[in-house]
């Protein structure tokens, strides 16, 4: 039996060698005999160190939502007191060298909902974390507005947000992130 930590560098190895098929070819086309092409590793070390393909994409899906998780909630605590939501659109649609493999990722995940009715909720239930967060930094701004108004704002900034990210693998999107940060900022002088 491998040492603990080579088994835990080996699991870690194949996931980011799935997460990276996954980003390639979809779910459909990340296939055990590609991830171990990828990892660099026989195909039996694949199963013996994480399972099957359920098993890796029931961990992909787990790590992206713990990762999803951790950065929304970091961007939260960064907010400032005083006009959290312009500061929430400045750094949503900063240039930061978009992450395609993340963009991907998400893709996949969203398709694969399609037939997968817990991801499907947990797909949801992700979406709604989102939306919230965006609008209680929107009603955290403007206090004097409803929170059908509130939640209407957050929505078009969320939606903006991810039109801009899932262009992200074409390249330099620096015209559309700019004119959408500008339009993001729009929804919110419209009620300021």
């Amino acid at each position: 039996m491998p040492r603990p930590d080579l088994k835990n560098e080996r699991r870690e190895q194949i996931l980011l060698a799935f997460e990276r098929c996954v980003a390639r070819f979809g779910m459909e086309g990340a296939t055990l005999e590609r991830t171990a092409k990828e990892a660099g590793l026989a195909r039996a070390l694949i199963r013996h160190n994480v399972g099957n393909k359920d098993d890796l994409i029931a961990e992909m899906t787990e790590r992206f939502f713990v990762a999803s998780s951790a950065q929304w909630s970091d961007l939260e605590k960064a907010l400032p007191a005083e006009n959290p939501a312009t500061a929430l659109v400045g750094q949503l649609f900063e240039p930061r060298g978009d992450n395609a493999h993340s963009v991907l990722l998400t893709e996949a995940l969203i398709s694969h909902a399609a037939q997968d009715k817990a991801l499907a909720k947990r797909m949801r239930d992700w979406l709604d974390a989102s939306l919230d967060l965006i609008c209680n930094a929107v009603r955290q701004e403007l206090s004097t507005i409803d929170a059908a108004q509130a939640e209407a704002i957050a929505a078009g900034i969320l939606g903006t947000y991810f039109n801009v990210n899932s262009l992200a693998m074409i390249g330099n999107t620096d015209r559309l992130r700019g004119a959408s940060k500008k339009a993001a900022l729009m929804l919110l002088d419209g009620y300021g």
